[in-house]
């Protein structure tokens, strides 16, 4: 059986590959393409090859594995990684909300239940605090959902960006994180990369907060009904009810009666809640005082109470729990890995390296052995359509097996056809159009040639942003950087400082199926 990926899975891996991509940005020592495919090759008999998406979770899974034994080992074990850094804060952060949120109930309640013995505790207040109060707090979470989900805005609920404000700063301070890095500067960094990756991670970085803000409901919900069973059985409590409008004890009861109906089936009037005897028994007229109602009808709220923040404030609580830990694994299960670095390390995985022991009779050979089938990589790779597009004015001076040998030893794609594309030009809306007819799937390509030695203008964004508007948001899209033409050729190498211009741009997009890549290798 698998091992189901975790979130502190997804925050390690997600630290491995921010550490790749640095590595593969500068081009210095300890480049990830040789240790990826060897790591691939230790890995292979350990994931089937018969669907395709489970074939990517596995090898990920297994690559992770082996990445994280390595970091421990070069790091002698005393490091922990973000994932584990994660899981240990959100546990004692789950502990601290739950126990604080319990004190806050108990304490709010047992001092709302103070009863003097002149003066019966209103049920109408009561009945405000701790139960309308929670459910006003429902309705908000309930319509900023629903507002979220319409308006397709992404900022968070105030109460969840403090909160994980909060875990960070904290992250920050235990400072078990690798020494070589800044603490704050990276995980404000991982903060904002899991931000951008909302497309492919969709909730799965709200609901910790989400499940953290539940617990606390919870707690505070058991400290009301701890305190209250412990005031109705330690003390002599009564309870009352009183109102400037006049409502007579009947509509008191018929609205009684509608809270209850929940659990009425089970405990029905005199026992759950109080009957319409009890109710008019109960109720305070400020001029006659409290000498003249009965103890019975003044002690039969209690019951009501109690079941009322059960049922309106605790129940609710323990289903959002449910629900959003139940949602998380369902998210984690449908991964399927296919964004743009993903598939950049699947491709160094499994494209395969020159032997390095060839001689000059000999030429050089794969390292694998000869019969390991072709269609791994296929079964693994996106395997669809890709489509290049070439802007205008690099067209005519493109060549195409140039164009599609760099492609396919980038990429590990094969290039289906070359599209002249006219950015702002008045060809532009054809070229949407004939893209639009390719019909293109979440299997499909696009690859994008441009000139890094031009600066990133607010026109190439805005031709982006209509090509991902046509595709789809999981059609994997790259930008594939050339330095400054030269006599020969137009493919040549991307500087360093235009590189890093064009992808902290590019980043800004938070599009995790759109990558940047130099074309030619330094």
């Amino acid at each position: 059986m698998k091992k189901p990926w975790t979130l502190a899975d997804i925050l390690d891996f997600e630290f491995f590959l921010s550490s790749d991509q640095e590595l593969i940005d500068s081009d210095g020592e300890g480049h990830p393409v040789e240790r990826d495919r060897a790591i691939y090759l230790q890995i292979r008999e350990l994931c089937g090859q018969d669907d395709s998406s489970v074939d990517r979770a596995c090898l990920l899974r297994q690559w992770l594995s082996r990445r994280r034994d390595q970091f421990l080992h070069d790091t002698g074990g005393v490091t922990v990684l973000p994932g584990g850094l994660f899981r240990e804060l959100t546990r004692i952060c789950g502990w601290f909300i739950f126990i604080f949120a319990l004190f806050v109930g108990w304490g709010s309640a047992f001092s709302f239940l103070s009863y003097s013995g002149t003066t019966p505790v209103n049920v109408s207040f009561f009945f405000l605090f701790f139960v309308c109060s929670q459910l006003f707090l429902l309705l908000i979470l309930l319509i900023s959902f629903l507002a979220r989900r319409l308006i397709g805005g992404e900022s968070l609920p105030i109460l969840y960006t403090l909160l994980r404000k909060g875990i960070l700063y904290l992250a920050g301070k235990i400072g078990r994180l690798p020494a070589a890095m800044d603490s704050h500067r990276w995980l404000a960094g991982l903060s904002g990369r899991l931000r951008r990756r909302h497309r492919s991670y969709a909730l799965l970085f709200v609901l910790p907060f989400f499940l953290l803000i539940q617990l606390g409901g919870i707690g505070f919900n058991l400290g009301v009904l701890a305190a209250t069973l412990l005031k109705v059985v330690g003390t002599d409590i009564a309870f009352g009810w009183q109102s400037t409008l006049q409502l007579s004890s009947e509509t008191v009861y018929r609205l009684v009666e509608t809270i209850a109906r929940p659990w009425s089936w089970l405990l029905p009037a005199g026992i759950g809640f109080p009957d319409p005897a009890q109710i008019k028994g109960s109720q305070m007229v400020l001029k006659d005082g409290i000498y003249h109602l009965a103890t019975g009808d003044l002690v039969s709220w209690w019951p009501f109470l109690c079941l009322s923040v059960a049922v309106y404030g605790l129940l609710p609580r323990i289903c959002l729990l449910v629900a959003g830990w139940l949602t998380s694994r369902s998210l984690l299960r449908r991964l399927d890995f296919t964004t743009a670095d993903q598939s950049r390390l699947l491709h160094r995985m499994l494209t395969p390296r020159l032997s390095t022991e060839s001689s000059l009779e000999q030429p050089p050979v794969y390292e694998e052995e000869a019969d390991e089938p072709a269609r791994n990589q296929i079964a693994l790779e996106a395997g669809g359509r890709v489509l290049a597009l070439i802007p205008d004015e690099l067209f005519d001076d493109c060549d195409r097996e140039e164009l599609a040998g760099l492609v396919r030893a980038r990429l590990g794609l094969e290039v289906e056809r070359c599209l002249r594309v006219d950015q702002g030009g008045d060809e532009e809306q054809q070229v949407f159009l004939e893209i639009g007819q390719e019909n293109l799937t979440g299997a499909d390509s696009l690859f994008l040639l441009q000139e890094a030695w031009q600066p990133p203008i607010e026109e190439f964004f805005f031709f982006l942003r209509r090509l991902r508007e046509l595709v789809g948001e999981k059609v994997l899209l790259s930008i594939a950087f050339i330095g400054k033409p030269d006599a020969g050729t137009i493919f040549t190498t991307t500087g360093d400082q235009d590189y890093r211009i064009w992808s902290k741009k590019i980043d800004t997009l938070g599009d995790p199926y759109l990558q940047c890549i130099r074309l030619v290798e330094l």
